[in-house]
């Protein structure tokens, strides 16, 4: 089967489709003709994931084959998520959102198609897929093992990462780890943490890692799987390419053969989720790749930032906006770094009417969540907001249900969308039901699924509806008076799905209710400071720049941070160059390296505003006055 071509006047359509959006240039009048393999490089804000929904809406005109799809892969459910809401605003578009075609993330791809399968038919259990819960399980497991603990407590800046990151690697199913590091095979420590690994296996806890060794399985196995998966698929269309790993972009080549037209999307600069070993085999882009380098997602004066920290291609192009906001440096005493995000709030609400508020988040990003560094403050998410810490996981290493119950910092004080409560309290439930062994969900491990697996299998969902309101709209629920009448209230809602043997104590003596009594240093999806000014309230919410790829915001803090492995604080060594508009030096080691394209993703989420934040001793004046020659406003915060 050949895929449809497009043609010129097909692009009328999109009019209709997409009135609001413009794909007329001629950068992107090729990227949605083209039909042959070829790869994207495309600029942050350029409209890549719309580019490549509007291109699939054409194809969905074209498309008849009733037995064989398009196959959509993305890194991370953001993307998915943006691909599938364009696709299922027309009837037509809405066709690839089902069989024969995919949707999906590159890890859901092969859970269901390679690794999940195997495993099943091998008999094995499947509890959960998460690398977090992986963590908190093998560190609590880790005091079991004497010898692998002691040599743990002794090497504190390798060991827990090794552990933590536990996993398979390749078709034999090797023991290796993500992070840190371990005494070597044969070994005593080496022997232990292979127990452990497998201990976890046989209750079903996995990391990501695991799904592709278990994909590699299967090959070996079923060498036909290529032929097989190249003629259901023969286009398959790769989302946010740059975030691949090798061992991911290896599978993916070996799953889909020539006969397979292949285009990949990407930003080379936002390489930041691969090791660099991976970084030296990756292949994105391939030579000639298409190029889309205007950005639709902020003006000129935050262009220029994202220039000097830009590490290939040609540079992003934006307009210039008359009264676009001038990007701000925050200079803080050493004293008052825990000030930086309560300035930088009362900034944002200064800057910006309720009106205005309401076109994106406010958030402030900084490279590292924790840092060994010495150097003065700040080095770390911790050191601007000592809250970041919070509990996600309960005592014995079980995903925490009294954590996804607790009530988000920002509720009753900021107005806030209850989309981020209503996936935590699904997420709850199911946690609770697998927990409890309900047989309806023991294969089931995304939560917004719920209710559709239930309503598949003949159940009544009407209880739970009314349980996901009832949470979501009070609050208190794990507060220490009323946490047993909650855990009552769940087994209620859910008596019909859970096991008839199963009495109410022993649903409330579960794991996944123990409360900690001591916090772990882990992020919460809800992270948020609430900044009160004048009247008025806006949430900041707090995290990694790895964790807000793909976002936009209305305004992004960038928070210092000393970079690893650069063993460097960032943004002193970048502000040489945002100050000057001088690129990265072709002569800069891969550590720098590292440490722009951190930067360059950080700088390139916000539409509006785009403000940074140093320690003053680090930052030399005649940068800082370079900088308000280009027209920044520099804030400096004074000593507490």
């Amino acid at each position: 089967m050949s895929v449809p071509l497009l043609v010129e006047h097909d692009l009328e359509k999109l009019i209709i489709d997409f009135p609001s959006l413009d794909f007329s240039d001629a950068e992107r009048k090729a990227v949605l003709l083209e039909m042959g393999s070829r790869d994207v490089q495309a600029a942050p804000g350029s409209g890549k994931t719309t580019l490549l929904a509007a291109k699939l809406q054409l194809l969905a005109d074209k498309w008849t084959h009733p037995h064989r799809g398009i196959c959509v892969l993305s890194h991370t459910n953001v993307a998915r998520d943006e691909i599938s809401r364009r696709l299922s605003t027309s009837s037509t578009g809405a066709r690839l959102l089902g069989y024969p075609h995919y949707v999906g993330t590159i890890h859901a791809f092969v859970n269901q198609f390679l690794a999940l399968p195997l495993l099943r038919s091998d008999g094995e259990a499947v509890d959960v897929v998460d690398n977090e819960i992986f963590a908190a399980q093998a560190l609590s497991l880790l005091r079991t093992k004497w010898t692998l603990n002691a040599w743990v407590r002794n090497n504190p800046q390798r060991g827990p990462a090794a552990i933590a990151s536990l996993r398979y690697e390749g078709a034999d199913l090797t023991l290796g780890y993500e992070d840190g590091g371990l005494p070597g095979p044969g070994t005593a420590s080496w022997t232990e943490a292979q127990q452990l690994k497998d201990r976890l296996r046989a209750k079903g806890v996995f990391r990501f890692d695991d799904m592709f060794a278990f994909a590699e399985r299967l090959l070996v196995r079923f060498p036909d799987m290529p032929k097989r998966l190249s003629h259901r698929f023969p286009l398959v269309l790769i989302d946010e390419m740059q975030d691949t790993s090798w061992a991911q972009e290896d599978l993916l080549a070996r799953l889909f053969d020539d006969t397979v037209v292949m285009q990949r999307y990407g930003d080379r600069n936002q390489r930041i989720l691969s090791s660099g070993t991976d970084a030296a085999r990756l292949t994105f882009p391939r030579p000639h790749p298409l190029s889309v380098t205007s950005t639709k997602r902020f003006p000129e004066s935050i262009a220029a930032v994202v220039r000097a920290v830009q590490e290939h291609g040609e540079a992003v192009a934006a307009p210039v906006v008359a009264d676009a906001r001038a990007p701000v440096l925050f200079l803080y005493a050493t004293t008052a770094v825990t000030t930086v995000i309560e300035a930088y709030g009362k900034h944002v609400l200064s800057s910006f009417s309720d009106a205005e508020l309401g076109i994106g988040a406010v958030k402030a990003i900084c490279a590292r969540k924790r840092s060994d560094s010495a150097s003065a403050a700040g080095r770390h998410i911790g050191d601007y907001w000592p809250e970041y810490v919070a509990m996600t996981t309960s005592p014995s290493g079980s995903e925490s249900i009294h954590c996804l119950l607790a009530d988000p910092d920002a509720l009753g004080v900021v107005a806030m969308g209850l989309e981020q409560r209503v996936r935590d309290i699904r997420r709850a439930i199911l946690i609770a039901l697998r927990a409890a062994a309900a047989p309806s969900v023991q294969e089931l491990r995304d939560a917004t699924h719920l209710l559709r697996r239930l309503e598949l299998a003949g159940s009544n969902v009407d209880p739970i509806r009314v349980l996901c309101h009832q949470l979501a709209t009070s609050t208190g629920h794990t507060s220490a008076a009323r946490w047993r009448s909650t855990i009552d209230t769940m087994y209620e809602a859910l008596s019909a799905l859970l096991p008839t043997a199963l009495t109410r104590d022993a649903f409330a003596a579960l794991s996944v209710f123990e409360v900690a009594t001591e916090p772990t240093p882990t992020s919460r999806v809800n992270n948020a400071h609430v900044v009160l000014h004048q009247g008025r309230s806006i949430p900041v919410h707090v995290g990694t720049i790895a964790s807000v790829k793909g976002e936009t915001h209305l305004a992004t803090l960038v928070l210092e941070a000393h970079a690893h492995p650069a063993r460097s604080h960032d943004l002193q060594a970048a502000l040489v160059g945002i100050a000057s508009g001088a690129p990265l030096s072709v002569k800069a080691n891969d550590s720098t390296r590292s440490l722009y394209r951190n930067l360059y993703v950080a700088a390139s989420r916000p539409s509006h505003l785009l403000c940074l934040a140093m320690n003053s001793e680090r930052a030399p004046e005649q940068h800082v006055q370079a900088l308000r020659d280009k027209g920044w406003l520099v804030v400096k915060l004074s000593p507490l």
